[in-house]
């Protein structure tokens, strides 16, 4: 299959799965695009210094200190034991050709770029929506990667919803895209225990970690044509952006962002 990867470019997370996937990829990977912004109803950055009296001044230096040393390691020109910071730099490293996208990928210029690759398959994890015409473009699908059990926990911030829902797991997702935003059937799943005061940014990284070998099972799934959705028994929830009810319910359970 050709693949096509649609990917934010975040410096947590997302460098460090791409590179795992494309390790194990058996498919030809003809290229990526790189979503170097989003909008501020969907950027959590912005959310973050809008809301930032919900955070602990702790929380606070560490994600500002991780942040800062990733950005600065990754305008090192050494790789140690075939770590990555950026997702561009995996995508150079792979030898893959890559747009960068800015708040919209469902310009004529991007989707043009994306239908001369000729991509069977499109695998998302980013925060932008696809429209109609891009969710048609490949010829067998799209499919989305998110950290949840889906259909619980649909949207933003899905590890934050479960864990201050008292949710006693969470885990990743891939699921075929459709025009409803996380809705479509899930061909792949895996889950991991939440544990009272397990740091968000620790439970991101497990779900990023078991994203890998889900996208891998998805993939297959596709290639084979299986398109059985894996079930899970759970009820479809969907959140936007946390409330001041749900960042106190969250500290209630001992809950930290990092």
């Amino acid at each position: 299959m050709r693949i096509v990867f649609v990917l934010d470019e975040i410096a947590f997370f997302h460098p460090q799965f791409l590179h795992r996937v494309l390790e194990r990829c058996t498919d030809t990977v003809v290229g990526a695009a790189v979503v170097t912004k989003v909008s501020d109803r969907s950027n959590i950055d912005t959310y973050l210094k809008r809301h930032w009296y919900y955070l602990k001044f702790s929380e606070m230096f560490k994600l500002a200190s991780r942040k800062f040393g990733l950005v600065l390691r990754d305008k090192l020109p050494v790789r140690r034991n075939g770590t990555f910071y950026s997702v561009r730099s995996v995508l150079k490293h792979w030898n893959i050709d890559y747009i960068e996208v800015e708040y919209d990928i469902n310009q004529s210029r991007h989707l043009n770029w994306i239908e001369k690759k000729d991509p069977d398959v499109i695998v998302s994890s980013n925060s932008l929506i696809f429209k109609e015409r891009l969710l048609d473009l490949p010829r067998i699908c799209c499919i989305n990667r998110h950290s949840a059990l889906l259909p619980s926990y649909g949207g933003l911030w899905p590890v934050f919803q479960a864990y201050r829902s008292g949710e006693p797991r969470t885990g990743a997702s891939v699921h075929v895209m459709t025009k409803k935003i996380d809705a479509g059937a899930v061909l792949a799943q895996k889950a991991t225990p939440i544990r009272s005061g397990q740091p968000l940014y620790d439970l991101y990284d497990k779900c990023f970690d078991l994203s890998v070998e889900v996208v891998i099972e998805a993939l297959e799934k596709v290639k084979k044509n299986d398109f059985v959705p894996v079930s899970n028994g759970n009820n479809a929830s969907y959140f936007s952006f946390p409330t001041k009810d749900h960042w106190k319910d969250f500290r209630r359970r001992n809950g930290r962002f990092a």
